[in-house]
């Protein structure tokens, strides 16, 4: 027993969210790993534990909340079903903040994980092992641990990304992130300009319609939704070209006056606990340098789960962290830095050469199969089934194509290809076969 016990690798999973979960159900099954998992927060779910203050928490850590706009029948760990209500598939952050809890004790997590621990500085030592710095944020006791391996399971929704706007200083009227959107009434009797249209910039648009006396704008460069039917109080608008003091002029050169400013422009990732020396850095938001943007090719003993969007999460992390495990096990072994460059140069170019900018990196999309493909063949693990992929891109255009009731549409999976859907006022429900080109 004492010889097994010398031979354990020690891992350091930082943040229990989402995808930090299965980070440590899997590494703290294996009796190859002992793990820890450090949370600066009083419970698990991360992103998912809603509060209604806005900004920073009483230890100066900043607060989110999420809103969900993708089915629960792909919003759910491998191996542990939604148990909510088989007729209803779009659910409140509650629910899923509820099933994260049932999560971490169905598969005994909780005595692994430090609560109320920040990660004040992660640095590397010789022999690709790690130095961790941690802090009690209750009794503001400061420890240092050595590991094997660092798992940063941080999310990428917790710094927001305000727009470089020409003007925007002399603005005088309210200005918020919707990391800090919490209820529409404050924008009852304002005219609105919204900027940004992705899921949340839709969302809280057509939220803000629903209450607001004046005029919603929202302002974008997205084809797609031009013709989507909006409320008859919120108008599409091009993008910004710059603020005034009481309002906002567009690139058509068209003027609007407006009292708020609500930013939907996504967020960044950020890692202020890696030191210079962990070699990772975050350009144009794009994380360097990472091998199938998980592996730190600098220090391939630091892995990073969730960093890709718009995909399929849940399943992704879960997959992500399974890679992660065989190679800090040794059943798999990484290429050669250099090949790793390689492989990354070339999925770098392939993407630019698509038309994603710098920015957008991380994004999969149609790209989501071939990435969960690439991974599950070098790392020898069972794929995510493709019904769930099919599911997301679906869902995606009900989204785009009917907003105001995509959320009454009801999803049930009958195996790896085939899917039920009910859509509102259609009186039977449809099946689908997946059709992912793969």
């Amino acid at each position: 027993m004492k010889l097994e016990q010398e031979y354990k690798k020690s891992v350091a999973i930082i943040g229990c969210g989402a995808s930090g979960l299965p980070a440590l159900k899997h590494f703290s099954e294996d009796p190859l790993f002992n793990c820890v998992a450090f949370e600066q927060a009083d419970n698990v779910g991360g992103t998912w534990v809603y509060t209604d203050q806005i900004g920073t928490d009483k230890y100066g850590l900043p607060v989110h909340s999420s809103i969900t706009n993708l089915p629960k029948e792909i919003m759910e760990l491998p191996g542990f079903p939604h148990k909510g209500p088989e007729d209803k598939s779009y659910v409140t952050a509650n629910d899923m903040l509820k099933y994260l809890e049932d999560y971490a004790e169905h598969f005994g997590l909780i005595k692994f994980i430090k609560f109320h621990h920040h990660i004040k500085e992660v640095s590397p030592l010789e022999g690709d092992r790690w130095q961790v710095t941690i802090i009690d944020l209750k009794t503001k006791l400061k420890a240092t641990m050595l590991f094997d391996g660092v798992i940063v399971c941080v999310g990428n929704y917790s710094n927001p990304v305000i727009p470089n706007i020409p003007g925007i200083e002399n603005f005088q009227g309210l200005k918020i992130h919707s990391h800090d959107y919490r209820d529409s009434l404050i924008f009852k009797d304002k005219k609105t300009l919204v900027i940004g249209c992705g899921p949340s910039g839709l969302d809280i648009s057509f939220d803000i319609a629903k209450t607001a006396s004046k005029v919603v704008y929202l302002s974008h460069h997205n084809k797609k939704i031009k013709n989507m039917k909006c409320p008859p109080n919120m108008n599409q608008k091009v993008d910004v070209k710059k603020i005034l003091n009481n309002g906002v002029l567009f690139e058509d050169d068209s003027f609007e006056t407006v009292d708020s400013i609500l930013y939907c422009t996504g967020y960044t990732y950020k890692y202020p606990f890696l030191s210079p020396e962990c070699g990772i850095r975050v350009e144009n938001n794009n994380v360097k340098i990472l091998f199938k943007h998980i592996v730190n090719i600098e220090h391939p003993t630091m892995f990073f789960i969730g960093i890709p969007t718009y995909t399929t999460g849940f399943c992704m992390y879960d997959l992500q962290v399974r890679f992660a495990k065989k190679i800090l096990s040794g059943t798999k072994q990484l290429p050669k830095k250099k090949e790793m460059l390689k492989d990354t140069h070339r999925d770098v170019e392939s993407r630019m050469a698509s038309g994603l900018r710098q920015k957008e990196l991380h994004m999969m999309y149609h790209r989501s199969m071939e990435y969960f493909q690439s991974l599950a063949i070098f790392a020898d693990l069972e794929p995510i089934p493709p019904v769930i992929l099919q599911i997301f891109f679906d869902g995606f255009d009900r989204f785009m194509c009917d907003f105001s009731h995509f959320r009454e549409d009801k999803y049930k999976l009958l195996d790896n290809e085939h899917y039920m859907v009910q859509f509102p006022n259609e009186v039977q429900p449809i099946m689908r076969k997946q059709e992912i080109i793969l």
